[in-house]
């Protein structure tokens, strides 16, 4: 929907194995209940006032022109096709040069897409589809609301979907960034087998292991899934006991810390229906923090039914 957003984030979810009755609720997961809430009561407004194509022209230009994302400004800066003036010498004052050229071709893109259009791409699909599986949504139960973050074995290390932070001297490039009171779901793929994938206190050290609300830890299969709720540990590391320098640092902060990239983040929504209860998720792509409030740029893909995902229960 958006050109310059043209691959999947990351999403999260409410994971059962971890009790969090008191704790705040993190924006993406309350955007994910929104979003949810928006299906099960067939409230399409609730579902526009959360996508990028309710902010105004001037929410819109002042949120990219901010944005802490290197992926996306280099995605943009690839518009720019002219020559820089001679008065820009720094990444900063390029960027203002690129910007200023093609912020409003975006901003085109975006207004392009009418309330109706929202509606009928990505609303009206969703609804259609789980009626084609009987679902009432007045009786379904929303069960998880992750982050995904997909993990593959490439050149010999873990690349695990992330986004980075534009100036890069702030952290090496493997960095991957958590919140604080958030669930994560790690999936490795088929390339990854025969090689654990651990998280730990210290890097390459299978006897420091993180165990504080983990599932999957090393065990080399299915997913990981993880949270962090307390202000400790603020870093750890992720890496391959048998495999030197295939991870990286793990930085963990709250989510309105702005010592981090503003992560696309894709957000899985699992709920349940039916008598056996059956499991049925939906993907909500490329969620990104705004000066408005969490937004989905990406429409909303229904994944259908599924094997009740590790870590994720039937009854409370």
């Amino acid at each position: 929907m958006i050109r310059f957003l043209l691959y999947p984030l990351t999403v999260f979810v409410l994971v059962n194995i971890f009790s969090i009755a008191d704790a705040q609720i993190h924006p993406k997961e309350a955007l994910g209940r929104k979003i949810f809430d928006s299906f099960r009561l067939n409230k399409f407004s609730d579902f526009y006032l959360r996508s990028i194509f309710s902010l105004e022209e001037d929410q819109f230009r002042d949120f990219l022109f901010g944005i802490e994302n290197l992926e996306l400004r280099q995605n943009l800066n690839q518009f720019y096709t002219l020559d820089y003036p001679s008065s820009a010498k720094t990444a900063q004052e390029k960027w203002k040069v690129a910007f200023a050229y093609t912020w409003r071709d975006q901003w085109r893109h975006i207004a392009h897409h009418s309330p109706k259009m929202v509606q009928r791409d990505a609303f009206d699909p969703i609804l259609r589809e789980a009626k084609g599986f009987g679902i009432q949504w007045d009786t379904t139960r929303l069960i998880g609301i992750e982050v995904v973050l997909d993990a593959h074995w490439i050149n010999d290390r873990f690349e695990v979907k992330r986004d980075r932070m534009i100036d890069q001297n702030n952290t090496d490039p493997n960095t991957l960034f958590f919140d604080r009171k958030l669930n994560y779901r790690i999936k490795l793929d088929k390339s990854t087998h025969g090689k654990a994938f651990m998280i730990g206190y210290a890097p390459e050290d299978s006897d420091k292991l993180y165990k504080e609300n983990i599932l999957g830890n090393g065990s080399g299969q299915q997913d990981a899934v993880l949270r962090f709720d307390t202000p400790f540990p603020d870093r750890l590391y992720y890496f391959c006991p048998d495999e030197k320098n295939a991870g990286g640092l793990i930085l963990i902060n709250d989510h309105d810390d702005i010592n981090k990239p503003n992560q696309r983040t894709d957000i899985l929504l699992t709920f349940s229906y039916g008598q056996p209860e059956r499991a049925y998720q939906i993907i909500v792509k490329d969620v990104l923090s705004t000066p408005r409030g969490e937004v989905f740029c990406e429409r909303p893909e229904w994944l259908g039914e599924v094997p009740l995902p590790r870590g994720l229960k039937f009854t409370r």
